[in-house]
Parts: structure tokens; sequence; C-alpha cells
């Protein structure tokens, strides 16, 4: 029996120069982010939570899903930002709702719909 074995090349990595990155401040950590559009520079998690959020409509989606993709989110943005943690828990009135804000300026800034 002889194995075929399919060999996939990745793609070429972008140039770094062309992302066009949506700027957004929370508080006062300021971030550029990538646009949700771009896949080139999204981490992986995020391209997964955004897929299921995209196909199914965040309305379609259940209460555990929605929390999965907040929970996700939130996640890259303190790796990515860690500051943003602080800002979270010194500023705001209402944490999860300020996700959301942030996920919504994230997705407008990006031309993105974030409920598609």
């Amino acid at each position: 029996m002889t194995d075929n074995i399919q060999t996939i090349t990745p793609t070429a990595i972008a140039d770094p120069t062309a992302a066009r990155p949506v700027h957004i401040q929370y508080g006062d950590v300021k971030m550029d982010l990538p646009r949700l559009d771009d896949s080139a520079n999204l981490p992986t998690s995020v391209i997964i939570v955004g897929l299921t959020a995209v196909s199914r409509g965040w309305k379609n989606l259940t209460q555990e899903e929605k929390i999965n993709f907040m929970a996700t989110i939130l996640t890259y943005l303190v790796r990515e930002y860690p500051l943003i943690e602080r800002e979270l828990d010194t500023k705001s009135g209402d944490k999860i709702a300020d996700i959301g804000r942030i996920i919504d300026a994230w997705a407008q800034a990006g031309k993105t719909d974030p409920k598609a």
C-alpha cells in the first residue's frame, strides 16, 4: 500500500506595510487592530469564532456561543494589549458591555458588520 501525501505550501506572507489597521482607544489604551476581514493578520482563534458568528448570524448563536465569541476576543485583546485588563477593571462600570462596544467599534472601523 502506498501512502498518497498531499503537500500544501502556505501562501506567501502578505506585505505588513499593506495592512490597514483599525485604530481604537479604550480609556488610555490605544490599539492598532487588524481589520476583521484581514485573515493574514488575524489570529486563527479570532477567525474561528468570527466565521461561526458570520455563518450562523449573531442572533442565531446560542448564549454559550456568544460567550465563547466574547471570551476569544477578550483573550486576544488582553494578550496583545495587557493594559486593557487594568482599564476594564478600573474604569468600566459594565465590562461585558464595554467589551461589546470595543468589538462593535472594531467592526465598524474595519467596515465589517459585527452581527452579520
